[in-house]
Order: C-alpha cells, then sequence, then structure tokens
C-alpha cells in the first residue's frame, strides 16, 4: 500500500519587528517583508530612515528558518520552498492577515502601504491577491529587487481595484540581468490580474541586490503626496 499524505492545522509562534511611532501617530504603516535567507530583526534596520521620517514599519519574519551553511552558525529564514507550497502559502497568508489585524485592530489608521524584497516580493503579492482585506485597502505596493510570482490569480476583477505598483531595481543586481525585461514581466504578470498600466511605476537606483532606503523613502513620500 503506497503512504498516503494527510495535513492537519495546528498553532505555532510568530514574530514580528516594529521601528518608528506607533500607527496612530504615524505617517502611515509599512508592512516590510524579507527576502530568502534573512531574518526580520537585522532586515527591520534597513528601514530605519523610512521610521526616523515617521513611518511605522512592521517586519514579519517567515516561518522557515534554517542554518545558512551546514548545521551551526548564522541563521535565515524563508516564506516557501517548493515542497507543499501551497500550505506554506495558505499558512503564510494567514499569519500576515493576523498580524496586520494585531497592529491595528481591524481599523487601519493613516496610508496602509506593502513592501517586499526579493523573494518578500512574491509573498507580498500572493497576500495582496489571497489575503481577507481587498486589494484597495491598501494605498501603495513596492517591488524592491523581485519579481511578481506567475501563480497570481489570472483575473480581470483580482487587482483591478489595486493602488500603484512601484518597481525598484538595482542597476547592479546580479540576480536580474536585464532590468528592463524584468519590468516588462512584472507589468505583464500585473496586467494578467486586472491591474492598470498607468498605475506601474518603475524606479533604478545604483546599487546591487539590497535596500535601497532612499529609493523607498522617495516611493512613500509620493504616496503622501498624492493622498
Amino acid at each position: 500500500m503506497d503512504a498516503e499524505s494527510h495535513h492537519f492545522s495546528t498553532p505555532r509562534t510568530a514574530r514580528y519587528w516594529k521601528l518608528g511611532p506607533p500607527p496612530a501617530e504615524a505617517l502611515g504603516t509599512l508592512y516590510a517583508l524579507h527576502g530568502y535567507g534573512q531574518l526580520a530583526p537585522y532586515f527591520v534596520r534597513k528601514f530605519q530612515p523610512i521610521a526616523d521620517a515617521g513611518w511605522h514599519v512592521v517586519a514579519p519574519e517567515g516561518g522557515h528558518r534554517f542554518y545558512l551553511k551546514g548545521t551551526s552558525g548564522r541563521v535565515g529564514a524563508s516564506w516557501m520552498t517548493k515542497e507543499d507550497r501551497l500550505s506554506d502559502i495558505a499558512d503564510y497568508v494567514g499569519f500576515l492577515d493576523a498580524l496586520r489585524t494585531r497592529i491595528d485592530g481591524g481599523q487601519p489608521q493613516g496610508r496602509q502601504v506593502l513592501l517586499g524584497f526579493s523573494q518578500g516580493v512574491a509573498t507580498a503579492l500572493r497576500w495582496l491577491a489571497l489575503g481577507e482585506r481587498p486589494v484597495g485597502s491598501w494605498h501603495g505596493v513596492v517591488a524592491h529587487s523581485g519579481v511578481l510570482p506567475p501563480d497570481l490569480p489570472k483575473s480581470e476583477q483580482a487587482f483591478a481595484s489595486a493602488p500603484n505598483l512601484h518597481l525598484i531595481t538595482g542597476t547592479e543586481d546580479p540576480y536580474i540581468l536585464d532590468v528592463e525585461a524584468g519590468f516588462r514581466s512584472s507589468m505583464r504578470d500585473w496586467l494578467d490580474c486586472g491591474g492598470q498600466t498607468e498605475k506601474v511605476i518603475h524606479h533604478t537606483f545604483s546599487g546591487g541586490h539590497t535596500v535601497d532606503a532612499p529609493t523607498v523613502e522617495e516611493v512613500l513620500s509620493s504616496m503622501r503626496n498624492a493622498l
């Protein structure tokens, strides 16, 4: 008899880190989702200038922690792998939904911006598409140094009410060999989900595969001025 796969849900402890003033006193809340192999307590430090500018920054951590090399030493985290991916996606979407409710008590205060970096881009866009709150509850989405996942719902209505999508890429990013081709690919995936062409905004900076705080701050400032 062949082995059978079974699933069941069980409680687990998740963690996140915060910077900046509390939501009620902040310019808005920025949810920043880290990339593969990063940990939230170190990733969130990259957004200290954003917090100093008056934003409440929330950095959740992916549930898959592992040693980066061998069986000891530095630890990193990821959001998922190819193994049992649908279960992992459902789990992290549920975690992120619960976190957002915990942060704002179900009553969002100020601007709500979603940012993903590297692997966190795919996580952020899946949360945008599959989360319990409508896409229109966000005031902006930032895809930093990553690509949109190919498994987003292909529907004209999925992102019809989505806010602006800001694509940020470093000109020396070793993982993105052709910046313009990457922008075009993300645009196609965005349009396939019902997103609007005029809501996609491209940004580049001189640098590699790293968070560029000045560009992020520039994007957030443009959102403030638009509202």
